[in-house]
């Protein structure tokens, strides 16, 4: 019980520096709104291509959900379960292509603070969160909005265009997910 509560209180104090990271990374970024907007439908279009391979690539490679994640994804609104993979990596893949990975950096998305991303029914987890509720339930809660939307193309471009006006921590997907936690 004690060494639980011990995993429980580091996994919290790790998210708390995580989205301390991620404001300051998104505060540093500020200045780089505009050139992001001018850019977006290129971004845009070349994100989505880069989010549809690795949502293939983690559908055939991930693991499917336990029973028990499968009642989390439903209690925050995901239809389909049983379609979600789950991958555990060591760092949270950013696309190589410069002009996506700057865009991805100048939104505040950072492979340095990042413990998941959701790709459709992806979801890619750093090693070390995977068994993490108020993650999972985070996640999970995109995957609900990415099914609700009509999939990759449609939650990409509304959500890239309100990281960029807004910033990561205002994005109405972000609430929404934050208010899903577990």
């Amino acid at each position: 019980m004690v060494r639980e509560m011990g995993r429980a209180l580091a996994r919290a104090a790790g998210m708390v520096a995580l989205a301390a990271a991620a404001n300051a990374a998104s505060a540093a970024n500020d200045m780089n709104r505009e050139q992001l907007a001018a850019q977006l439908p290129l971004i845009a279009e070349r994100t989505i291509a880069w989010a549809k391979v690795q949502e293939a690539t983690s559908l055939e490679h991930g693991a499917t959900l336990t029973l028990e994640q499968q009642k989390l994804a439903r209690s925050v609104g995901v239809r389909s379960p049983e379609r979600i993979r789950l991958v555990v990596v060591d760092s949270i893949p950013l696309p190589d292509e410069p002009v996506l990975r700057d865009a991805a950096q100048g939104v505040g998305l950072s492979q340095s603070w990042a413990a998941g991303l959701t790709l459709g029914h992806a979801v890619i987890l750093r090693r070390g969160f995977e068994r993490d509720p108020r993650l999972l339930s985070h996640e999970f809660r995109h995957v609900a909005q990415y099914e609700t939307v009509g999939g990759i193309g449609p939650f990409l471009v509304s959500h890239l265009k309100s990281l960029v006006e807004l910033g990561y921590e205002n994005s109405p997907f972000e609430v929404d997910a934050r208010a899903h936690e577990r």
